[in-house]
């Protein structure tokens, strides 16, 4: 019996000394470095690798690393502008996490490194940073849509001070996703909580909540979260389905204004959305004229049902304080974009226009959100 209680203390204290040694000290290779000169060096150690090559949005292709001693292969950039990056290794033709960069995003069911760098203050990279000021509070909560027969998750934005003004009450802005996103995507890829700090903290924009629900209508949460374990793909959507947001937003309105201070006035709520959200932002304000007093779409494909679209003349008609369409110069959907533009340039519809370099990327979406922000509810 002794014997078999030395042996069991013995077996646990393995356990724990593997268990230390799994959580002790990172390898000690800085990887990405962002140099004083805003060039970036990648590192990766494998002494047993025949060829090793970085791809990333800041280069035009594949870039062969060069191999040092002990097997350390290494590249540095030319010099960057500030902005947040993505990109892996390819190790002897195997897509590769850098091991050494703790910081990873999904976009969709792809993980990928991250870097931000700043060259200079107020730049994009800066706006992507956590810097010194204070800090809104990001929560996940869960409501009841009885519209899709679900309980569904999204993710709020609270402003610093929220918690601190128990009397104060908020506008409001709801952000939608694109296609294969979910409730985390705007966190994680779009930097949201970052560029809302910063901005409120600067004055640049108004303290505000930032609602972000799920728009894919049969998922009732981002991969992890759901009950069920699934594998997220662009096919998650169906253009066709007004159940999808339009007619299920009103589920996720009234448990926002239920739950948090936000005020109810339709100048008080903007709503906005990216790519397929993007569509469903602009066929909310349609379906719900003067609902909301700011719309934004981004990428969007939203266009008008013909010569004299009497949803886009209801919403005009209600007086939105801004209807913002915001597209890259390469974008496939540019065009439908500027369908839109012309229309409401036609009928007298007062609507802001802007158009970034770029495709249908996460670089654009940021810089939209950074900009719209800055021009809510003033």
């Amino acid at each position: 019996m002794k014997r078999t209680l030395i042996l069991a203390a013995a077996l646990l204290m393995g356990a724990a000394a593997s268990a230390q040694q799994a959580l002790g000290p990172a390898s000690g290779i800085t990887s990405p470095e962002i140099n004083p000169d805003h060039t970036v060096t990648f590192r990766y150690r494998g002494p047993k690798a025949v060829t090793v090559q970085l791809q990333g949005d800041f280069l035009p292709g594949r870039v062969d690393m060069k191999e040092g001693r002990d097997g350390m292969w290494t590249y540095t950039t030319e010099p960057l502008t500030g902005e947040l990056y993505s990109y892996s290794f390819i190790v002897d033709g195997v897509r590769t996490m850098d091991p050494n960069n703790i910081y990873q995003n999904r976009d969709i069911a792809t993980w990928t490194n991250i870097f931000t760098l700043s060259a200079e203050k107020g730049d994009k990279g800066w706006y992507y940073e956590v810097h010194d000021v204070p800090h809104g509070t990001v929560s996940h909560v869960w409501y009841d849509s009885p519209t899709l027969g679900m309980k569904r998750r999204l993710s709020v934005y609270t402003p610093a001070g929220y918690e601190d003004s128990p009397k104060a009450k908020y506008p409001v802005l709801y952000l939608l996703h694109g296609s294969g996103g979910d409730e985390d995507a705007w966190l994680d890829l779009g930097r949201t909580a970052q560029i809302m700090d910063n901005l409120i903290a600067e004055g640049k924009a108004q303290p505000m909540l930032v609602v972000m629900p799920n728009g894919v209508y049969f998922n009732s949460a981002s991969p992890g979260a759901a009950v069920n374990m699934f594998q997220p793909t662009m096919a998650n959507s169906r253009s066709d389905s007004t159940a999808e947001i339009e007619e299920s937003f009103p589920d996720v309105m009234k448990f926002i204004e239920k739950h948090y201070r936000v005020k109810k006035d339709g100048y008080s709520r903007a709503v906005a959305g990216l790519s397929m959200g993007g569509r469903q932002s602009s066929r909310l304000a349609r379906r719900y004229p003067g609902t909301f007093g700011y719309v934004g779409q981004f990428s969007g494909v939203a266009v008008p049902s013909g010569d004299n679209d009497p949803e886009l003349a209801a919403l005009f008609a209600a007086k939105p304080k801004l209807f913002w369409i915001g597209v890259g110069k390469d974008d496939g959907v540019k065009r439908n974009s500027l369908i839109l533009k012309d229309y409401c340039d036609q009928h007298g519809y007062p609507c802001e226009y802007y158009e970034s370099d770029g495709g249908h990327i996460w670089r654009n979406w940021r810089i939209y959100l950074t900009i719209f922000a800055q021009k809510l509810f003033k």
